[in-house]
């Protein structure tokens, strides 16, 4: 499963996870509650573990910055933040976001609420098009871009490989939403720039 693109600054690319649940934040008709909820006023969605390790002897050695990138990311629900842990599968909505836990940084996501239109009309029909002059369906899936240089050059002087967790804490949502699997995304790629 590994995945690596050779360009004149990353010098590797690992596709180490995947993240899409059975049941999809798309037309999701009845809001569940989301457990625990309440965590400084906000809900805590279900926490993301990968299920497969990125071997630290995939990476180079050397590296300025490392980034974890999150590829196909929906949006079309919940706003939420996804706060990503590195070598911590116990990382909850309570643990506190510093370098000795784990942390490697949050991504934001700024949801849609949900699909307020008839059957049909937030799915995304048309293939993408380069030479298509309109802009793109509005809700294409994101990529959101974690710099985690810090956590991933502690986890090479610690000799571990990588496992990655990733907590949602749920900031806004309509009864339209999805609230226990509101995190939705293809897979991410963890990449090193000389």
């Amino acid at each position: 499963m590994a995945k690596s693109k050779a360009t004149k600054k990353k010098s590797a690319t690992r596709r180490a996870g995947q993240a899409k649940g059975a049941g999809s934040a798309k037309g999701a008709g009845k809001a569940k509650e989301a457990a625990p909820a309440g965590y400084n006023g906000y809900r805590v969605a279900k926490v993301f573990k990968a299920s497969k390790k990125v071997p630290v002897a995939d990476i180079p050695p050397h590296f300025s910055r490392a980034d974890l990138e999150f590829i196909g990311v929906d949006h079309s629900g919940a706003s939420y933040e996804g706060r990503v842990f590195i070598n911590n599968p116990k990382a909850s909505a309570g643990t506190e976001a510093t370098g000795t836990n784990g942390y490697a940084g949050s991504f934001y996501v700024f949801g849609h609420g949900g699909c307020f239109g008839d059957v049909g009309h937030c799915d995304i029909n048309r293939p993408p098009d380069p030479f298509d002059p309109r802009p793109s369906h509005p809700l294409k899936p994101l990529r959101k871009v974690v710099i985690a240089t810090d956590a991933i050059k502690l986890a090479m002087e610690q000799k571990q490989d990588i496992t990655l967790t990733i907590v949602p804490i749920v900031m806004s949502w309509t009864d339209k939403c999805e609230l226990e699997d509101v995190l939705q995304f293809d897979h991410f790629n963890l990449v090193t720039y000389d």
